[in-house]
């Protein structure tokens, strides 16, 4: 599966998501479906990251679309949430670039110092609202440090060392998973927080399946089609309410 196709599945899946807020209302089945989209475009920015020859204009481009995405973020949220003051998710994924790019560049020498900037880098996410917040931050130093790619069986005697990396991955993805949905289960609502586990954990599978292959270029159609499809639900919204 290339990295093209896991694009696509993500950004089909967040149109389900956004769809059902829009229209449907939240938690319908078209939010469960969405539940896949997020982790995939967090693995997508650890595949950019390392295939990328310019990290700095790579977090240049996720900040600039950031920042045009915003007010069509805020006038969808606002639409069916009735907030404006949320960050969307062009912010979340580039601070989670800038995350692994720090630990990556400190954690030779300075471990400590990459560990206590990454977690920086969390509560920021989470004091700014941004979409998914720490757990976005956090799942991308996850997926960079535990996920191997097919590639790495030509590099090891055998596959059972990539069998049992990614038997970890699984593990440490689940759990955190598991930590970010646990207030379901504190107040009682059992049903969703499964239906959340369920559905962010599957995009596994897609991560698991993932070739090493780029696939047919349209990075910037996928760059805007985030903004663009929100100012056309936000308009289907309010013709229907």
């Amino acid at each position: 599966m290339s990295s093209f196709v896991i694009k696509l599945i993500a950004i089909i899946t967040m149109l389900c998501d956004h769809s059902g807020d829009a229209i449907i209302g939240h938690f319908s089945i078209l939010n469960i479906i969405g539940r896949i989209a997020f982790p995939l475009f967090c693995f997508q920015i650890v595949i950019g990251y390392k295939h990328t020859k310019n990290v700095k204009k790579y977090l240049l481009r996720l900040f600039i679309f950031g920042f045009i995405s915003q007010i069509p973020f805020g006038l969808f949220t606002y639409s069916y949430l009735g907030r404006f003051d949320l960050l969307n998710v062009y912010f979340t994924l580039a601070l989670g670039l800038l995350a692994i790019y720090i630990f990556d560049t400190f954690s030779k020498k300075y471990k400590p110092i990459a560990i206590v900037l990454d977690i920086f880098l969390m509560v920021i996410a989470e004091l700014a609202q941004t979409d998914y917040g720490w757990f976005g931050v956090c799942l991308i130093i996850c997926i960079y440090l535990f996920y191997n790619d097919k590639k790495y069986i030509q590099k090891s005697e055998n596959s059972v060392t990539y069998f049992n990396n990614n038997i970890l991955f699984t593990i440490v993805f689940f759990a955190l998973v598991l930590i970010k949905f646990s207030n379901y289960f504190a107040v009682g609502s059992y049903y969703l927080g499964i239906v959340q586990i369920i559905g962010t954990f599957f995009p596994i599978v897609f991560m698991l399946l993932y070739n090493g292959k780029k696939g047919p270029s349209m990075k910037y159609v996928f760059y805007a089609f985030y903004p663009v499809h929100l100012l056309i639900l936000v308009a289907i919204h309010y013709m229907i309410y």
